[in-house]
């Protein structure tokens, strides 16, 4: 195991597969997963047209989703059961219109049932462009955590 109650290697491995082939959602929007630890997740887009909204920068649920999938992939990293978003607020800060967005989560705080995250949105210069904040409830049977 990497962590006490986390995913083995072999898991991480799986799980990260997981987020990148079989999300329906996140495969549209082809976010990626770019490294993954118990605790800890970090994923990223590369800016396309269709991500843009009306105004020609990057459409809000674009971040959203973004922020909400680190999140839970941090999350479930280290639990290693399933999880769910009970709230979410999402920080606008900067405006994107091309190239990667990267987005890093970590666990705030966790008691046995919930668990409040942080994730942050950068551009390719570093830039905060998105604040996200979390809170998760975890499920307490132990099983498949992609189920």
């Amino acid at each position: 195991m990497t962590e006490e109650n986390g995913l083995t290697d072999e898991q991480i491995k799986d799980l990260t597969r997981h987020f990148d082939e079989d999300i329906t959602f996140s495969r549209h929007m082809r976010a990626k997963v770019e490294s993954v630890e118990p605790g800890s997740a970090t994923l990223y887009i590369d800016v396309e047209d269709f991500h843009l909204n009306g105004a020609g920068s990057l459409h809000g649920g674009v971040y959203a989703s973004l922020i909400d999938n680190t999140m839970g992939l941090a999350l479930i990293s280290k639990v290693g059961v399933r999880t769910a978003t009970i709230d979410l607020n999402v920080h606008f800060l900067g405006a994107v219109k091309e190239g990667r967005i990267t987005c890093r989560a970590e666990i705030v705080s966790q008691t046995r049932r919930l668990a409040t995250m942080e994730s942050k949105v950068f551009d390719e210069k570093e830039n905060l462009v998105a604040l996200g904040v979390g809170t998760f409830r975890i499920f307490e049977k132990r099983g498949n955590p992609l189920v």
